[in-house]
């Protein structure tokens, strides 16, 4: 009986053997059929010299710590067992191919492409290293792409064989390991196995990525051991001069012999890829020695043009804070802004900006939310203690300063208005409609971005706004957080195209309208500070990158200044710095525990590690949660099995995916996704056996987020944002023309439909507050209005009795009766807590038994407001111990 005869009799009734996919040093791989679950996986069976010696029972206790793990870029293992003395184990089938087959294709990879597949690689062995397991055998074999998207393969298993076979594993002849990608101590095995490993394979890996080829090549296994163990490779830049000088000197340190000379973490090796690490002083970054061994002349050869220019910037710079603020203190001073008991900062998730210092650093403008979810513009000076209500501001968004700090002007409902910082009247400026930042030029300008181009008008408003950009034609593209410089000649902005990792950082010119993007991967420029361009990221730091004026570029490489701020979902940094030197942030993170919440408040983590999650949704017969996780550059759909404890990706196209809800029957998610040009909802199976298809496209308007009603029948869906978000339906067949839920002058969003189909609750700010009320659907009959004190964001209960809402903190929940007339007949509060919330769309669900809440606890609070007072101290301080540590 052959091999293939053999395991289809062994495995009878668990799994049907297709055909033989693959073979490796450790196992074969075979395309076979779960029968269970209906779905193809790849089957590996180990070969036999090793099964032998590894026997069935240690290699199935070893391999259960590989079957806990879970990560976005890890491919997950099935099952595991012996059939007939054969050892085997079971992982997805992924319809791609191998990062080897690409490399064997394209021979090199683009710069950007490779770093991309690091770092998702680094973000997994960083996650699975944290919980003990080493790969042992990463390669490009072992690397699949699914959609673009990398998946590690395999993980655990040489660790799990070696552990389980112990030293007779030698006896086999088999290497648990691959010479050209193989690290010197495992190539020696002098010396226990541990993370710094994976670390240098996955360097060899990169560079070959880079290069088109591992770091050491000879004709023999044993040649390449040799080099492996006494060669140094060749910088990549040599091959590859386009390989920016960190990346190469990143590299450098993760492929160096000894382990501790290498980085300690993976997490460490992709912050250096990605030019967070550079220059830092040791106390920031260790190990440091890729940029602090003063005795490797290679590494300082390969940073002295980088050095030269930081050097240079942190000398003029120094000289003019001497010659020009001799007086200031020396140190930096940092202090938490207190709220009133009743009144928070406004999360900023949805808006973008929600603070604005005074070009002297001496005042703080802020948005607050208040009793009755009211907001409001607050001022207050550093040198007091006593916040001062604007009046005149309520619904106010996007505040920013005048040149001069006399004046504030911001947004409401789509009117630019300004009024003086100590109170006065509020002009109106003029109408702009939606728009992603402003800021006020010395000439008396205000320029704010919009969808392709920068427009300004002047602060009389004397003339409507105009262009001053040539339009940006590549598709979904705005152009966000524009700040001009304190001498009026340029504009610094953000140009945002599907999602957080296409936003770069760019610069115009406020004569001729000229633009120039900037290699910074940035989402949100606070300005220049002492010659150095500040800017923010997705992740929620602060880089100061020095920058030449004259020749509008990057003159060296960015250093982290400030981490753990918090960052809005329209990418704005939550965060803002004067002039003259003081800084003001908001802290918070992206990451969220997914949990489930009692009545009482009582939080049950489902998964334990802090990710970056978005609004989850319950499937209708609540096994299942659909939950938007944002990786790297992009945001996908998961599915989260609370059963089995996995979470499977669901989307793999496109690079924003979020906002998902359940077709009625659960086979099914909806979910907002911009691909390309195409904005809108789409719908996907959640089987895993097809594409998403499109249901409303940005042809029907700017569309944010869908439910259907029970029966399948009809979308309930909003259009547009604050100032001018609608809530419409449409039947689903026949006559899908749209018709009005709520499409008033006001803002209209976080629409839900009540279990029996027949209403719509929704939030709306007419009367000044934010508050929840009901419709009918399809209509016609009168509003009822649900909150009193101010609510968003309302979730029925499944038996359509209750209404949950959300009101400053606060769950609370209101008992409604809709027969003969809907009428709410009590309000209660349930538990106060610090939950993440979205404006406009609820970032929690009900438990189908209405008495649990799926919920997402910010892994940092979000609403601490930290001054830094001449911050700009610590900026010289820190760009001196970057060059003095080199």
């Amino acid at each position: 009986m052959d091999a293939l005869a053999q395991l289809n009799t062994s495995l009878a009734g668990r799994y049907t053997i297709d055909r033989e996919i693959g073979r490796g040093g450790m196992a074969t791989v075979y395309l076979a059929r779960d029968i269970r679950h209906a779905r193809h996986v790849a089957l590996k069976v180990l070969n036999p010299e090793l099964g032998a010696v590894v026997g069935v029972e240690r290699f199935l206790s070893e391999i259960q710590v590989t079957a806990n793990l879970q990560h976005p870029n890890l491919l997950p293992l099935f099952d595991s067992g012996g059939a007939d003395g054969m050892l085997f184990y079971v992982m997805p089938y992924i319809e791609g191919e191998s990062l080897r087959k690409r490399l064997q294709r394209e021979k090199q990879l683009p710069i950007d492409e490779a770093l991309r597949i690091a770092t998702s690689v680094a973000s997994a062995l960083d996650y699975a290293h944290r919980h003990g397991v080493v790969h042992r055998d990463l390669k490009p074999e072992n690397i699949l792409l699914h959609e673009g998207q990398p998946l590690v393969a395999d993980f655990g298993i040489a660790l799990a064989v070696s552990n389980a076979g112990g030293e007779r594993i030698t006896q086999t002849g088999v290497s648990l390991g691959t010479p050209h990608y193989m690290s010197p101590e495992q190539a020696t095995g002098d010396r226990p196995i541990d993370k710094r490993s994976d670390i240098y394979s996955l360097a060899a890996v990169l560079y070959e990525m880079l290069s088109g080829d591992p770091p050491h090549t000879a004709s023999t296994a044993q040649a390449v051991i040799a080099k492996v163990l006494t060669d140094h490779p060749r910088s990549v830049r040599l091959m590859r001069p386009h390989v920016p000088t960190h990346v190469d000197a990143a590299l450098d340190c993760a492929l160096e012999k000894l382990p501790a000379d290498r980085w300690n973490t993976a997490h460490e090796f992709a912050e250096a890829l990605q030019g967070k690490s550079v220059a830092l002083p040791p106390a920031v970054v260790t190990p440091a020695s890729v940029f602090r061994d003063v005795k490797s002349r290679r590494r300082l050869a390969k940073l002295a043009p980088w050095l030269a220019a930081a050097l240079l910037a942190a000398t003029t710079s120094a000289l003019a804070w001497t010659l020009t603020s001799r007086q200031a203190p020396e140190r930096t001073l940092r202090f938490l802004l207190s709220f009133p008991p009743n009144e928070r900062m406004f999360s900023g998730i949805g808006s973008g900006r929600t603070l604005a210092l005074s070009p002297d650093g001496t005042k703080i403008v802020y948005v607050t939310v208040g009793p009755g979810m009211v907001q409001h513009l607050v001022t207050r000076s550093l040198d007091d203690v006593t916040p001062r209500v604007l009046e005149g501001t309520e619904g106010a968004m996007q505040p920013f300063f005048s040149p001069d700090g006399r004046w504030i002007a911001f947004l409401t409902s789509q009117q630019l208005k300004k009024m003086p910082i100590d109170g006065g009247p509020i002009t109106n400026i003029g109408e702009v409609g939606q728009i992603f930042g402003a800021t006020w030029t010395p000439d008396d300008r205000i320029v704010f971005g919009q969808r392709n181009v920068l427009a300004s008008m002047p602060v009389s408003g004397a003339t409507p706004p105009r262009p001053f950009t040539a339009v940006d034609s590549a598709g979904s593209v705005t152009l966000r957080w524009p700040r001009a410089s304190t001498d009026g000649k340029i504009v610094f902005y953000t140009r945002w195209r599907g999602g957080l990792g296409s936003a770069g950082i760019g610069v115009a010119s406020l004569e001729t309208g000229e633009t120039h993007l900037l290699n910074l991967e940035g989402t949100s420029p606070l300005g220049l500070v002492e010659g150095y361009l500040l800017y923010g990221t997705s992740t929620g730091a602060l880089f100061a990158a020095p920058f030449d004026e004259r020749r509008l570029r990057v003159s060296g490489p960015s250093i982290l200044v400030v981490d753990h701020v918090a960052v809005s979902g329209t990418g704005a940094a939550l965060a803002e710095a004067s002039p003259s030197g003081s800084l003001v942030y908001q802290s918070g993170s992206s990451s969220s525990t997914l949990a489930l919440v009692d009545t009482t408040g009582a939080i049950h983590p489902l998964i334990a590690d802090a990710k970056p999650f978005l609004a989850p949704r319950f499937s209708p017969d609540g096994k299942r949660i659909a939950v938007p996780l944002q990786i790297g550059s992009s945001t996908d759909i998961f599915i989260y099995s609370i059963a089995a404890g996995t979470l499977t990706r669901l989307t793999t196209e496109g690079m924003t995916n979020d906002r998902p809800e359940w077709t009625p029957d659960g086979t099914h998610v909806l979910f907002r996704s911009e691909r390309g040009d195409n904005l809108g909802l789409w719908i996907q199976a959640t089987d895993y056996t097809g594409r998403a298809e499109p249901l409303i496209l940005n042809g029907s308007g700017d569309v944010w987020e869908g439910q259907f009603s029970p029966d399948g029948k009809t979308l309930v869906y909003r259009s547009g944002t604050v100032g001018n978000a609608d809530i419409w339906y449409r039947r689903l067949q026949g006559d899908t023309t749209p018709q009005s839920v709520a499409t008033s002058a006001f803002t209209e969003w976080g629409a839900r439909i009540s279990p029996n189909g027949r209403w719509v609750a929704y939030s709306a700010d007419d009367s000044h507050a934010m508050q929840v009320y009901v419709r009918p659907l399809p209509g016609p009959g009168p509003r009822v209005q649900v909150s009193v004190d101010g609510g968003g964001n309302p979730v029925w209960s499944p038996d359509g009795r209750r209404i949950f809402f959300l009101s400053n903190q606060r769950m609370i929940v209101a008992t409604v009766t809709t027969s003969p007339t809907f009428t709410v007949t009590s309000r209660k509060l349930l538990f106060t807590s610090e939950f993440s919330d979205l404006p406009g769309h609820a970032s929690y669900d009900v438990a189908p038994d209405g008495k649990t809440f799926l919920m997402l606890k910010p892994s940092i609070s979000g609403d601490k407001v930290i001054v830094a007072d001449n911050w700009r101290a610590e900026l010289h301080a820190r760009l001196k111990r970057s060059v003095s540590t080199q």
